[in-house]
């Protein structure tokens, strides 16, 4: 059984850690019900988990008109903190904030993923967040995969960044290209590609060549999903499984909703040789693709 979850962005799923939780083990509890016995593959969208680097925060954040404002809000809410990791790494405020927050961010969002792959004995792929690699002062997009005995067995990093993730924005850390491997499961093997990656032939190529049959692409677009857009992401997963018969499937889950002034929207799919197999029929709402006769 396949899931991809096409998630909303709720402001209220991230005021604090424990509403987080409720909505990963919420979504993960009604997946399993669907599905009945059996294995099970949960794929979640891009960022989710980074906008849990507000979860807790004071209410007077979540009272702001736009995120740039909740941003400089959640840096001085952290001041002393931040100013530490500046003066010891000499990063910029956004990515000191990163690091000064990185344990309390990566614990808040991963825990609940890591709960419901062992309560719902699920393989997850949990989306995406902003997460520090170990102790050092650089920050990736990061799509974690988790075995249902809940053990976060690999960490993709994101190869090729957009302009929200770069410097003036999130000021993230592109990984280089040989930190892309490939997940063995029971399944088949998983090539995790983050958003914009699924779209570079040479990542593909890469994971190809280490034997991935399956491409997971979760994303999160920032941009309208007109008709030129629609059109455009048909060269990623679809370019590489319809087009070019580069994998035998592809599962691309997308975030939609907004926080503040950040909008993002976009059609989940599940997609195949032949085509899409499944494909969310909003680009607006949250959806939960299943597909119960693909990996058994």
């Amino acid at each position: 059984m396949i899931a991809c979850v096409q998630m909303k962005l709720n402001p209220d799923d991230y005021r604090t850690e424990q509403r987080f939780a409720a909505k990963i083990l919420g979504i993960v509890e009604r997946i399993r019900q669907e599905a009945g016995e059996g294995r099970l593959l949960v794929v979640f969208p891009e960022h989710i988990g980074t906008f849990c680097l507000l979860a807790n925060a004071p209410e007077r954040l979540w009272a702001k008109q736009t995120f740039a404002q909740a941003s400089t809000a959640a840096l001085l809410n952290n001041a002393a903190g931040v100013l530490r990791q500046m003066l010891a790494h000499k990063v910029s405020p956004v990515r000191a904030l990163f690091l000064a927050r990185s344990q309390e961010l990566e614990r808040i969002y991963l825990s609940p993923f890591v709960e419901a792959a062992r309560r719902f004995e699920a393989w997850i792929v949990a989306g995406s967040a902003a997460l520090r690699w170990g102790q050092t002062d650089r920050v990736f997009n990061t799509a974690p995969v988790i075995t249902p005995m809940g053990h976060v067995i690999y960490r993709q990093h994101k190869v090729n960044l957009v302009e929200m993730e770069q410097r003036a924005g999130l000021d993230l850390e592109p990984a280089p290209l040989n930190y892309v491997s490939v997940v063995r499961s029971p399944f088949g093997a998983l090539g995790v590609a983050v958003c914009l990656d699924a779209f570079r032939q040479d990542v593909r190529d890469r994971l190809r060549g280490l034997g991935a049959n399956i491409l997971i692409q979760p994303s999160a677009n920032s941009r309208p999903w007109d008709d030129w857009q629609q059109e455009d992401w048909r060269r990623g997963c679809f370019d590489a499984v319809v087009v070019k018969k580069e994998f035998e499937l592809a599962i691309n889950p997308m975030l939609v909703g907004r926080l503040w002034d950040v909008e993002f929207e976009g059609q989940s799919s599940i997609i195949d040789q032949n085509g899409y197999v499944l494909q969310a029929e909003s680009h607006t709402d949250e959806e939960i693709l299943l597909r119960k006769d693909l990996l058994d």
